[in-house]
């Protein structure tokens, strides 16, 4: 009856039945354990578990029946209690292989989470399956399918090679399973030279080879070896779509993402939570709010919504778009929330300019006794960073390892870098740079360059450059920065020398290329392009534009160093992408509409003074997120940035 019940799925029955059992005095015998203790380790009962544990000592099975022992180490990996499951292992006076793979699976189990990796059981697992080598333990083919497994997700190279060696040494090279196992340990190892052979000797190739194949090249980065056997798999499942999905989205060509997903859909395959995050993903890198709508209401009708990633994929969407309040709306509605839902809330109130708020957040977060991580803390300095507030930022600075024990990163110190560049204390900040307890990255030195062109310091920002260039990074933007910085103090001379030590270096500036989302669609424009089917529109609302600005007394900020362009450089600042892509949106849109447009370079000076007039003369609230920041432009012709970005 007992067994008929686990059959049936019924595990909290089939409890039910032992313990009528147990109160008619019906002794239980070695078959009754290992069954009762499997309907515990279905529905992870750790206290019925450890009371049938009891019953077992007081009936004599504590040792020496080895298929009990193993279903009660069983039990206890699945309660996720490894010291408990090894101190049975340990205590066992012989030992079959199953006890082995038991032990090393439990291992190989804990802390296997996609989303919180941790090596400690995985190494575990690499040990023990090492300890039974050299006690002469003959592995089979699910030993080898776990440590495959836990090599590569340590990654442990040299381990896994000599697994490798095993499993030739053992016959066992042809084993489908296994085969995938090695796939996807080298894959995981990036070593795709190995990882394509092994795959080149599969004869009868399933799904599983082929999705570790294509994760391998994706984690590389290298997504046209990976769609290449994508097109030619003739049968794809739910996990092949996602790790492509997810790649395009991880490596920033989302609308690639978003294509495929549409491909997905018409061949009729069901996203699931996995699906909805990669997506997500790419809405947020492109603006996407209304794709990004949709997919929230599909998950909210299709129950991935309590799925916490999905729903922390979802606050970070809406904040990447400029939708913070609908961010805020999804954050409160989280029946449990974790440090990384918290992190991504705070950090969306940061970069909407909401700083007031991420700081009251942050204070509600410890108050419900959530411990902040390292990720909270960027968040906090940046809110601080616009909120102007450098007295807090640097309290909260100290508290991180005062009070609870993190070690500030280079991330925390450009924060506080970019805190201080806001507040004009440049001198503070190369001080603070220079005493730093790590070698400074290009981002911080870049930090304190934005901060020179604000408060115009010429000589510090050729301090940063030069530390930028010997650290080895050739950002263009940075030396386009110093440019500008020249040209706004008419040192026109010394703009010519960078630019042209730009061409020596064989650098250019990336083309700026704004996004802007209508009706689902996202329409892409590049500086000066003319290639939009309704150009002819949107050129003759930028002169309109143009007109309208000049009458309320705009000057176009001429910032190039050839001053005999100046017409050229003039008309050239009236086709910056996001200019056009407002102009889209302003003939594209009702009155009144709010315009959201997501830019890949910073914003430039004449571009934001311009949307700044450009929001009150159109009575329109515009929102660009660039390179750096959100700048929320208002209707009274005010950015949310305070104009320091």
């Amino acid at each position: 009856m007992i067994r008929d019940l686990i059959d049936k799925n019924l595990y909290d029955d089939a409890l039910s039945l032992y313990i009528e059992m147990v109160k008619d005095v019906v002794f239980p015998d070695d078959f009754t354990f290992p069954l009762v203790l499997m309907a515990c380790s279905s529905i992870v009962g750790l206290r019925e578990g450890q009371q049938v544990h009891s019953h077992l000592i007081k009936q004599g099975f504590s040792i020496g029946n080895v298929y009990v022992q193993n279903s009660l180490m069983h039990m206890y990996s699945s309660c996720d209690k490894l010291h408990f499951a090894r101190q049975v292992f340990d205590e066992m006076p012989v030992k079959s292989l199953v006890s082995w793979n038991t032990m090393i699976a439990g291992y190989s189990k804990l802390n296997a989470h996609v989303f919180v990796p941790d090596c400690r059981g995985l190494q575990d697992a690499i040990l023990l399956y090492a300890l039974m080598r050299h006690r002469c333990i003959s592995p089979d083919k699910f030993t080898f399918t776990v440590v495959l497994r836990a090599c590569a997700s340590v990654p442990a190279v040299l381990e896994g090679h000599q697994v490798h060696a095993h499993v030739v040494k053992f016959g066992l090279e042809s084993d489908g399973f296994v085969k995938n196992g090695m796939v996807d340990m080298y894959s995981k190892f990036g070593d795709m030279g190995y990882a394509r052979k092994v795959f080149d000797e599969i004869p009868n190739k399933d799904l599983v080879s082929w999705n570790a194949l294509i994760a391998g090249f994706i984690r590389l980065g290298d997504m046209g070896s990976a769609e290449a056997l994508f097109r030619d798999m003739a049968e794809r499942d739910i996990v092949t779509w996602n790790a492509m999905i997810t790649g395009y989205a991880r490596s920033e060509h989302a609308s690639e993402a978003l294509a495929l997903f549409r491909q997905m859909q018409a061949e009729g395959i069901r996203p699931n939570a996995v699906t909805i995050v990669g997506v997500l993903s790419a809405c947020s890198l492109l603006g996407a709010l209304s794709l990004g709508m949709w997919l929230h209401a599909y998950s909210d009708e299709h129950g991935f919504s309590s799925n916490e990633y999905v729903s922390a994929t979802l606050i970070d969407m809406y904040a990447k778009c400029g939708d913070i309040g609908k961010a805020f709306y999804v954050f409160e509605r989280m029946p449990y929330r974790d440090v990384v839902a918290w992190d991504v809330m705070i950090e969306g109130f940061a970069m909407n300019g909401r700083g007031q708020e991420a700081l009251r957040l942050f204070e509600r977060m410890k108050m419900k006794g959530v411990e902040p991580d390292e990720i909270t803390f960027v968040g906090v300095l940046s809110a601080c960073s616009h909120a102007g507030l450098v007295d807090e930022a640097f309290k909260h600075f100290e508290s991180m390892g005062s009070e609870f024990g993190i070690l500030p990163k280079v991330e925390h110190f450009t924060c506080l870098v970019d805190l201080l560049g806001r507040a004009g204390r440049l001198r503070d900040a190369l001080e603070l740079i220079e005493t730093m307890p790590m070698n400074p990255d290009s981002v911080i030195w870049g930090a304190l360059l934005s901060a020179c062109r604000i408060h115009g310091d010429i000589e510090l920002a050729e301090c940063a450059l030069q530390h930028i260039v010997q650290i080895g990074s050739d950002d263009a933007a940075n030396y386009v920065l110093l440019a500008n910085i020249y040209s706004k103090k008419a040192k026109w001379e010394e703009a010519v020398k960078v630019r042209q030590l730009m061409k020596s270096k064989g650098l250019s500036k990336e083309p700026g290329c704004s996004l802007i989302e209508l009706a689902g669609e996202v329409h892409e424009f590049l500086a000066g392009d003319v290639s939009h089917p309704q150009y002819s529109n949107i050129s003759t609302k930028l002169d309109d534009l143009v007109r309208n600005l000049k009458a309320a007394g705009y000057v176009p900020k001429i910032g190039s160093a050839l001053r005999d362009m100046v017409e050229e450089e003039e008309n050239a600042l009236h086709h910056h992408s996001e200019k056009i892509a407002v102009a889209f949106g302003l003939i594209s849109t009702d009155p009144g509409t709010m315009i959201r447009i997501v830019k890949n370079l910073r914003i430039c000076e004449d571009c934001h003074c311009a949307l700044k007039l450009i929001a009150r003369l159109e009575g329109r609230e515009i929102i660009v997120r660039d390179r750096s920041r959100f700048h929320q432009f208002c209707k009274d012709g005010t950015c949310s940035c305070s104009d320091y970005w």
